[in-house]
């Protein structure tokens, strides 16, 4: 289990490092993956990890039907607007095939409508999630999204329904 140090009082003398038990101390900037707090990261806009484009919650389920995936979590109030100005739904299309795989593509056309799915390496308070072993790295053009609060508390439940794209780097 890594280690962090995150101090809040830390001088700027001080350098970042953390310890792991596969590599030991290492200086620098932490993994990427340490920045997640839950299982389940919404990439928007340009979908890349490293930037800051996503918000982030505890996966409640994940269903895949043929091309199709329904995705439910909840995220913070605060983050909710993030998600529904970075997301058209509906704006979806389909390349009709008679045979083989459906192509679908996002209607908006400059990607207004796609976001990446991505469960995360590695969460700081759900250490008991097993979604990366579950599910992979998925881009989805929404088709239907909802959301409703969850009665005294600061989170808002939503759930996220799409296509796959065709698309197989990201």
């Amino acid at each position: 289990m890594p280690y962090y140090d995150t101090h809040p009082n830390a001088s700027h003398r001080s350098f970042p490092y953390y310890f792991d038990d596969d590599e030991g101390i290492t200086f620098g900037d932490l993994p990427v993956a340490s920045r997640f707090y839950y299982d389940l990261a919404i990439f928007y806009g340009n979908l890349d990890i490293n930037s800051g484009n996503f918000v982030e919650g505890g996966c409640s389920r994940w269903d895949v039907d043929n091309y199709s995936v329904t995705v439910s979590s909840w995220i913070k109030k605060e983050e909710v607007d993030n998600l529904r100005l970075n997301i058209l739904p509906g704006a979806v299309g389909e390349l009709y095939k008679i045979l083989g795989r459906p192509k679908y593509y996002d209607k908006s056309w400059q990607g207004n409508n796609t976001v990446r799915l991505y469960p995360t390496l590695s969460s700081q308070r759900m250490n008991g999630s097993n979604l990366k072993n579950m599910r992979s790295d998925t881009i989805i053009y929404v088709k239907n999204y909802t959301e409703h609060t969850i009665d005294n508390s600061d989170w808002i439940e939503i759930k996220l329904e799409g296509y796959v794209s065709g698309t197989t780097h990201i």
